[in-house]
């Protein structure tokens, strides 16, 4: 993505929780009313939300749609779910949650990686009802390991643990395969990608930057103050090519 041409890569949104921050890191949090523009925004463009399956075919054959985007959630925040099902539902569109399936039902705290905040969020997870009610909706399931362990910090037993045991526990609840994978906290290494591939999934999400690798798949965290037109360079799918330029001047511009 840094080279001369500009290349597309199929728009993924990274979403966290909806609703008014009560505490923790703010970044993480998008207002509904906030939300519900971001869809409309989708719509008025004319873009396709993708399934999983859709959006594993343009990554396999590296072949992008030029009229799509993948919307998917982190952690599975009961209350995200019950916010963003029916504001989905209503425009008929599509979106994933990567679940911690050894937190399902539970109240989890989940730490700052890296960041000016000793915990990151907290809240209930949403529970195996809920989960099925937000499938129900016409929305989908991945795997964001049992714990939201950062894999690059455990052993490899845990790791393989870790990707193994979430996807089994999620197709018991669920009563069909799991298949797509997201690394907690985006951070994976070549320990953690063999995990994920070990224990049978087809894919894997990350972060930044894009790779060819179809176990470190892209994606683009979605903030709350995100302009419409920053949002639109993110939806573009040139968002990675624009930012490596914008990397490539400011440093030809200190070097001056």
């Amino acid at each position: 993505m840094t080279g001369l041409l500009p290349r597309r890569t199929l728009p993924v949104l990274m979403y966290h929780r909806l609703g008014r921050c009560p505490g923790g890191d703010p970044q993480l949090w998008v207002t509904e009313q906030t939300f519900a523009r971001h869809l409309q925004w989708i719509r008025q463009r004319g873009l396709r939300t993708l399934s999983l399956d859709e959006a594993y075919e343009c990554f396999s054959s590296n072949s992008p749609a030029k009229d799509a985007v993948l919307i998917t959630f982190d952690d599975a925040f009961a209350e995200t779910l019950e916010r963003a099902a029916p504001l989905l539902q209503e425009l008929e569109m599509r979106s994933t949650v990567f679940v911690p399936a050894g937190l399902l039902g539970k109240r989890a705290t989940l730490a700052s990686q890296g960041g000016s905040y000793e915990i990151a969020t907290e809240g209930p997870i949403v529970d195996e009802e809920g989960l099925r009610r937000w499938i129900d909706a016409g929305q989908e399931v991945g795997s964001h390991s049992l714990t939201h362990s950062d894999l690059t910090t455990v052993s490899p037993e845990t790791a393989s643990a870790e990707a193994a045991r979430s996807k089994r526990r999620l197709e018991e609840v669920l009563d069909h395969p799991v298949l797509d994978f997201c690394y907690p906290f985006a951070h994976h290494d070549a320990e953690a990608r063999r995990a994920v591939s070990e224990a049978g999934y087809r894919a894997a999400y990350a972060g930044e930057p894009p790779t060819e690798d179809l176990f470190a798949l892209p994606r683009m965290m979605v903030f709350p103050d995100d302009t419409e037109q920053r949002y639109a360079r993110k939806l573009s799918g040139f968002y990675y090519w624009i930012s490596a330029w914008h990397v490539r001047l400011t440093r030809a511009s200190r070097r001056r």
